[in-house]
């Protein structure tokens, strides 16, 4: 008995990820104003009953798709910072966040607002929640760095979200906008987004290792309370739909 209950929840759960792949796909091909859950169970090879079974509408569907999609961002950048030869930096953080952002085509749409590919739902107040969720991890880990003065300290909370937050978005909305001979490579924009980052950020040229010890901990820090709550949230939704 417990078998095959044990199979019913492996088979739903494994049901319900072949729902967010096939509402992934789609999202990214037409849009979320013109993807319908009747096309998501075609490309899914369910009913659409069966993905209300799962989840109520479509909003709560895409929710629990940016957090499976923002799971799979923060795993990827701290196997990278924390595997790296480097001691974990500032500087690591920024570069992996910027690579592997341009990975998630999803989550790079929330970011910069993309209305071709999430239409009216950034207008609601869920999705805007969901998006902000890893902006203010971020903000938070700033907030250590500024209070252990590992950042600059002339400058106060709210000047430096600014100043990230302008660096961060600047160099994913200013691509279209360049003539295409000055045209640079993902690796080679994440990795001048770190560099700019990270001089407009630096705390003086009297760093020390001590210091760059601290970073370190305080990064990897965020990483790891940053996914276990995403990972929680996540499961917290899928939970909700079952």
């Amino acid at each position: 008995m417990a078998d095959g209950a044990r199979d019913r929840s492996l088979e739903r759960r494994q049901r319900g990820q072949r729902i967010l792949d096939a509402a992934a796909e789609l999202i990214l091909r037409w849009g979320y104003d013109k993807t319908t859950l009747d096309d998501v169970a075609r490309l899914a090879g369910v009913s659409k009953g069966t993905i209300h079974l799962h989840w109520k509408n479509r909003e709560r569907l895409f929710l629990v798709l940016l957090r499976r999609e923002r799971v799979g961002l923060l795993t990827e950048v701290r196997r990278r910072v924390v595997e790296s030869p480097q001691q974990p930096s500032l500087h690591d953080l920024l570069l992996h966040t910027a690579l592997v952002y341009q990975r998630h085509p999803l989550l790079m749409a929330v970011l910069t607002r993309d209305m071709d590919v999430i239409g009216k739902l950034a207008r609601t107040e869920k999705a805007a929640q969901a998006g902000d969720a890893l902006r203010s991890d971020f903000v938070r880990y700033l907030e250590v760095l500024h209070e252990r003065g590992l950042i600059r300290t002339d400058l106060g909370l709210a000047e430096l979200v600014q100043l990230v937050s302008s660096v961060f978005l600047g160099f994913f909305l200013a691509p279209p906008l360049v003539p295409a001979e000055f045209a640079v490579s993902d690796e080679t924009r994440a990795q001048l987004l770190a560099e700019t980052a990270c001089r407009a950020l630096a705390a003086g040229p009297e760093s020390t290792s001590e210091d760059a010890r601290g970073l370190a901990a305080a990064t990897v820090s965020y990483l790891d309370e940053s996914l276990s709550n995403a990972e929680a949230k996540y499961q917290a939704l899928l939970g909700a739909g079952e």
